[in-house]
């Protein structure tokens, strides 16, 4: 008989929990933990765009633990951070790969952070459009390296990097993982926490 109490206890930190960010995003803090893809989006763009439209709102504030995700759902995020003159902190904490990488790039310099075991990957972009005719396929990968090429801009905009640093990130035959360390000299993160 008590488990099922339980569930209602695991439900009720949830929706707790839930509430809570909800009332941090009235703040600007926000938590990006999950894949770019059309639900965060949805769920996390319009907020953080209020945020920064908001007059009440001094700083923002992004905390990072994401796998990465669509650049097409990155490059409005990452548009939508460098378009303000607001202070946007961004924070590692645990994992910024691919996507989520180029949102830390995108906080102001001097406010990009990570905690001292947290991990930064970047690579070249990723494709799943195999099934298509061959035409679509040679324009599918000529799209692919022109989002490539813009990954590199925005690495080289917003770090130290030198191109061939960038480059053996970006045409490595594997990922390589960076760590809070490495990306403080890189120029990536500005201290970590």
């Amino acid at each position: 008989m008590e488990e099922p109490k339980l569930q209602l206890d695991s439900l009720e930190i949830f929706k707790k929990n839930l509430e809570k960010r909800e009332e941090e995003k009235k703040k600007g803090v926000f938590f990006i933990n999950s894949i770019f893809d059309d639900i965060l989006l949805e769920y996390i763009f319009f907020d953080l765009k209020k945020a920064i439209d908001n007059k009440n709102i001094e700083r923002i504030t992004i905390y990072i633990n994401s796998n990465g995700g669509d650049t097409t759902v990155l490059f409005p995020f990452y548009d939508l951070i460098k378009s303000t003159k607001k202070i946007i902190k961004t924070i590692v904490i645990g994992k910024a790969y691919s996507a989520g990488a180029m949102i830390l790039l995108a906080g102001t310099h001097g406010h990009r952070f990570a905690l001292k075991n947290s991990e930064i990957l970047l690579h070249e972009v990723a494709s799943q459009m195999a099934w298509s005719k061959n035409s679509q396929i040679i324009e599918n990968a000529k799209n692919i390296n022109l989002i490539n090429k813009r990954l590199k801009e925005i690495v080289k905009e917003n770090s130290k990097m030198s191109d061939k640093e960038i480059e053996l990130y970006f045409n490595s035959n594997k990922d390589i993982f960076i760590t809070s360390q490495q990306a403080l000299k890189y120029g990536i993160i500005d201290k970590i926490l």
